[in-house]
């Protein structure tokens, strides 16, 4: 779910609009450093989860097991498999530092001024750095110790990976406590999840009447079927735009994807270019991308690229490629590092070389994987915002460049229509992105 959509739901309860500063008479909850944390937090959830479960899944059973007959789970688990999975963790904690300092949409909703803010507040209001290059080329260099520091903890947590043999992993028996654990994991879910999407809905659907001179308000169903209906139709020009960046983006990821995952399938060079592409992409905040790309083609001494510039989709195709290269570049790399050897070295006897073997042997066996990179691709560069907003032509705007300027006004009932609907179409390409992996299993096992 894009970064702004989530801000959007939360503010639309708490921040500035919200029906909780409406209703009583106090200032929104969700602003400056607490809202910032909050919702970059809460964003950061799924990915901690997953990085962390990884570090978990690897941890050698028979050590858990041994260390089981010496103590209590309890023990085992804190002196043991969190120790084991430590990397893992430092590794999560190093994700969200770098995400965040890589996006400016939310400390620009709640008016943080960061690094990646203040270059965005720069070139968008004079198209020029004030401070000059230096704070400019500082930020770089910090992002840059991060990503190598990332870089070198992943080295080491994958070094130290070992698929169990023939052994389940070690589970820690709640007891008595697992239902109470898990009414906590469901609770937190659900407000997690349910409360933002309450919020927008109780938005959209929101009427007031006018009794005298009374103005009272209430919700109607109605009204926010309706609002979710209409709202694309309303919004079609910037929805067109973005559906049409967001495929040629996906495409190009795709093709870049393809190309530097497969040498890196037993190339220590290929996977070195491989990682290293992946740490910057994922590490340069999106501000610095759009300003690179502005140096790159508003050159007025060649005139064609001044034209691509100003009036075609060539500068936000490039943003968004990049920004949503970094996902489908390691599920590519994982799907192409499966394809059995025998069959490759069989094409090679018959005379195949790389180009061939790659086209003719390994895509048409990982077609769904293609597909799912496609739509993580595609999904991610629809919502991108914080490169595009400075890089979209006159005459040219995407959906997320016109949400980003409505929500500085508040949660209306319009955006919070509109909000909606881009989340039922994401839950509808994520649905069938999940059935492309479940295809590419099912595939990969035989």
């Amino acid at each position: 779910v894009p970064l702004y959509l989530q801000a959007a739901g939360w503010q639309a309860g708490f921040g500035l609009g919200g029906w909780w500063p409406a209703m009583l008479p106090t200032a929104p909850w969700l602003c400056g450093w607490p809202g910032a944390i909050w919702v970059h937090g809460v964003a950061a959830i799924p990915w901690v989860v997953l990085i962390v479960g990884v570090g978990l899944r690897f941890v050698e059973p028979e050590l858990e097991e041994q260390a089981v007959l010496d103590g209590t789970p309890g023990q085992v688990f804190f002196c043991v498999t969190l120790r084991r999975a430590a990397t893992a963790v430092v590794i999560a904690g190093l994700w969200v530092a770098v995400t965040s300092a890589a996006e400016m949409t939310v400390t620009d909703l709640m008016r943080i001024r960061t690094y990646a803010e203040e270059i965005y507040t720069d070139f968008a209001a004079v198209g020029t750095l004030d401070e000059g290059p230096a704070p400019f080329w500082l930020g770089v260099a910090l992002t840059g110790l991060l990503m190598l520091a990332g870089m070198g903890a992943c080295s080491g947590f994958a070094a130290n990976l070992r698929e169990p043999h023939g052994q389940n992993p070690w589970r820690l028996r709640l007891g008595r406590w697992r239902w109470p654990a898990a009414c906590v994991v469901g609770l937190g879910s659900l407000v997690l999840v349910g409360v933002p999407l309450a919020n927008l809905a109780l938005k959209a659907g929101t009427v007031v009447v006018r009794i005298g001179d009374q103005r009272i308000p209430h919700w109607s169903l109605t009204k926010c079927a309706a609002m979710v209906v209409g709202s694309p139709l309303q919004h079609g020009r910037e929805l067109g735009w973005s559906l049409v960046i967001a495929v040629c983006a996906a495409g190009a990821v795709v093709l870049v994807a393809v190309l530097l995952a497969w040498p890196a399938r037993r190339s220590g060079a290929g996977r070195g270019a491989l990682l290293i592409t992946t740490a910057i992409t994922l590490a340069i905040p999106g501000p610095i991308v759009g300003v690179a790309i502005i140096y790159l083609l508003n050159q007025r001494a060649i005139a064609p690229l001044v034209w691509l510039y100003d009036r075609s989709i060539l500068a936000p195709w490039i943003a968004q490629a990049i920004r949503a290269l970094p996902l489908p570049l390691l599920m590519l790399w994982y799907a192409l590092s499966t394809v059995p050897d025998a069959v490759l070295d069989s094409a090679t006897t018959d005379g195949a070389g790389w180009f061939t073997r790659l086209v003719r042997v390994a895509l048409p066996t990982r077609i769904p994987a293609l597909a799912g990179a496609g739509l993580v691709a595609g999904i991610v560069a629809f919502g991108e915002l914080s490169a595009t907003v400075l890089v979209v032509p006159p005459g040219i705007t995407t959906l997320p460049v016109r949400m980003f300027g409505l929500l500085h006004y508040g949660i209306e009932d319009q955006v919070a229509g509109i909000c909606l609907a881009v989340l039922v179409m994401i839950v509808a390409l994520t649905s069938l992105g999940w059935y492309v992996v479940l295809a590419d299993r099912r595939l990969t096992a035989r």
